[in-house]
């Protein structure tokens, strides 16, 4: 499947607490012109959309499904990212209907920030969300919704909006968190995360089973490239 590869900026985003340094900011490869967002869903139905698909299933900030399910398939994203976007829209509903409402997997969403500043203030504004056990909805809605790659769209009119059409989410948090990504503990743990797994692409996809991790790589984007793969992986842990 096509991936957005990691390019490190030679800028360091900033020094966090405990003098932890990471380069949250990265410079994307593309700019070859092959590559699309995904066309936004009119506001209403993509919240409608969204809200259906979670109902029900257990969110514990980044984590969602059942906390006992015997494996969880880890997903490494950028919010900005098209093809982040393209799984999101349609091959992640067959996963999570198929293997986390099911409770085969639980499921784990760590947002980097590749590809410039929207991918940051993106960051922030989905570790707002995770606080309040409203991610992947907010991630559904962002991706149905994203705009141009570093257009500056990731404003906080747009991150008001977006948050806006999740029920139960507190819009100005998600605003607040944008505006200041580095206060946002997941932010850093994401990037730390992806780099301690040698994590260089997104989407970027991993099984855990009893701490082991396998590298997932779907041969195509189709929903069913994606079940193979998973249950690939199921059955060599």
């Amino acid at each position: 499947m096509q991936r957005r590869p990691a390019i490190v900026n030679v800028a360091i985003l900033a020094v966090l607490a405990a003098a932890v340094v990471f380069a949250a900011i990265l410079i994307s490869g593309g700019g070859d012109g092959d590559e699309t967002t995904a066309t936004p869903t009119p506001g209403a139905a993509a919240a409608q959309e969204a809200e259906k698909l979670y109902a029900g299933i257990p969110q514990n900030g980044i984590r969602l499904g059942d906390p006992d399910a015997p494996a969880t398939l880890i997903e490494i994203a950028d919010l900005q990212c098209p093809f982040c976007a393209q799984y999101s829209n349609e091959a992640m509903p067959s996963v999570i209907e198929d293997y986390v409402r099911t409770g085969k997997l639980a499921y784990e969403l760590r947002f980097r920030s590749f590809l410039g500043r929207d991918s940051v203030r993106a960051a922030g504004a989905a570790a707002a969300a995770a606080d309040e056990n409203k991610l992947y909805e907010f991630a559904d809605v962002f991706y149905r919704n994203q705009g141009p790659e570093n257009s500056d769209y990731a404003d906080d009119a747009f991150m008001r909006m977006v948050a806006s059409q999740v029920p139960g989410l507190d819009a100005e948090k998600v605003v607040a968190a944008a505006d200041d990504p580095l206060s946002q503990p997941a932010v850093r743990d994401a990037e730390e995360f992806a780099r301690g797994i040698a994590s260089t692409s997104t989407p970027d996809f991993f099984l855990r089973v009893k701490g082991r991790l396998t590298k997932i790589e779907p041969e195509g984007t189709a929903p069913a490239d994606y079940a193979k793969a998973i249950d690939a992986a199921l059955a060599a842990a």
